[in-house]
C-alpha cells in the first residue's frame, strides 16, 4: 500500500473520529440547555445550589468537546493537506511516466515504420522477380492449350475466388443438373498434387471458361483468377463472365478483354436462371458444330 493511500484511510478514519466529537458535544448542548431552566425551577436554595453545580460541570464538559473539536479539526485539515500534496504529486508522476510511454510507443512505431518500409521494398522486389517467371509460364501454358489437339471432355472451367466457394459450388450444382461437366478445382484437385498443372489440365480439357466475377474475384492481390483468366483469353477460349455484386464498368475496369465478353449478372437472373441460359448457349454451339 502506498503511502497516499494510507492517508488517505487515516484521513477517512479522523473525520469520522470528528464526527463522534460533534455529537458528543451536541448531545452536552442538549443537556445544558435542558438542565439551566431546572435552577430557576429550584423549590429551595439547596436544590438551585445542586442544579447550579450541575449547571457548572455541563459547562465544564461542553468547553472541553468543544475544544477536542477544534483540535479534532486541526488534524483533519493537516492531513488533508499531506493527502491533497501526495495526490498532486501522483498526478504530477503518473502524467510523467504517460509522456515517458508516448514518447518510447513513438520511437517504438519510427522503428516499425522503418522495418515495414524495408520489408516492403525487399517484398516487392521479390513479387516482380516471381511476376516475370508467371509470365513465361502463363505463355507457355497458353500456348499449349491453343495448340493442343486433344479434344475436349469438359464442358466448362469453372474460375473463381475462394472466399465465394460457396456460391460458386451452387452455380456449379445448377449447371450439372442441366447435364454440364463442370471442372471446379474444390473437387479436382486431390491432396498433394499440383495446383498449377491440374489448372493447367482443367483449361486445356474446357470448351467454355466461366468467370465467377465478384469484389474478391478482383482484388488486386488475388492470385489464381487473375492467371487462370489470363490462360483462358490467352489460349483463345471462349470466356463467359458472371458477375455478383458488382457492375460491368466496374469488370471493364478490373480487365477490359475480360469486360469485352458478353456476360450475365446475378442482378438480372437468379443462379438457376444463369444455368439455364448457359446450358442453351452451350447447346446452341453443339448443334452448330
Amino acid at each position: 500500500m502506498s503511502m497516499l493511500e494510507q492517508h488517505q484511510k487515516q484521513l477517512v478514519r479522523e473525520r469520522e473520529k470528528r464526527i463522534r466529537l460533534i455529537k458528543d458535544a451536541q448531545s452536552i448542548a442538549r443537556r445544558l440547555s435542558e438542565q439551566r431552566p431546572r435552577v430557576s425551577r429550584a423549590s429551595s436554595e439547596a436544590a438551585r445550589r445542586t442544579q447550579e453545580l450541575q449547571v457548572a460541570r455541563l459547562e465544564k464538559d461542553l468547553v472541553r468537546a468543544q475544544g477536542k473539536v477544534a483540535e479534532q479539526d486541526r488534524v483533519v485539515a493537516n492531513l488533508q493537506k499531506k493527502v491533497d500534496r501526495e495526490e498532486a504529486s501522483a498526478v504530477q508522476a503518473r502524467r510523467r511516466a504517460e509522456l515517458r510511454a508516448a514518447q518510447e510507443r513513438t520511437r517504438q512505431d519510427r522503428r516499425v515504420t522503418r522495418e515495414l518500409e524495408a520489408l516492403s521494398e525487399s517484398t516487392d522486389n521479390l513479387v516482380s522477380r516471381v511476376s516475370d517467371l508467371e509470365s513465361v509460364a502463363l505463355r507457355s501454358l497458353a500456348t499449349a492449350v491453343a495448340t493442343d489437339p486433344v479434344p475436349r471432355d469438359v464442358d466448362v472451367f469453372l474460375s473463381y475466388a475462394s472466399p465465394d466457394k460457396a456460391v460458386a459450388s451452387r452455380l456449379r450444382d445448377e449447371l450439372k443438373a442441366r447435364g454440364l461437366d463442370v471442372w471446379m478445382a474444390d473437387e479436382k484437385i486431390t491432396l498433394g498434387s499440383s495446383q498449377t498443372i491440374a489448372i493447367d489440365e482443367g483449361i486445356g480439357r474446357a470448351r467454355v471458361g466461366l468467370c465467377f466475377v465478384t469484389p474478391a474475384y478482383i482484388e488486386p492481390n488475388r492470385f489464381w483468377t487473375k492467371h487462370e483468366l489470363a490462360a483462358l483469353i490467352n489460349g483463345r477460349k471462349r470466356v463467359i463472365p458472371v458477375l455478383a455484386g458488382l457492375s460491368f464498368s466496374e469488370m471493364q475496369d478490373f480487365s477490359a478483354l475480360l469486360g469485352d465478353r458478353s456476360g450475365l449478372s446475378t442482378a438480372d437472373h437468379g443462379l438457376d436462371e444463369i444455368a439455364d441460359l448457359l446450358a442453351r448457349s452451350m447447346r446452341g454451339d453443339d448443334q452448330d458444330d
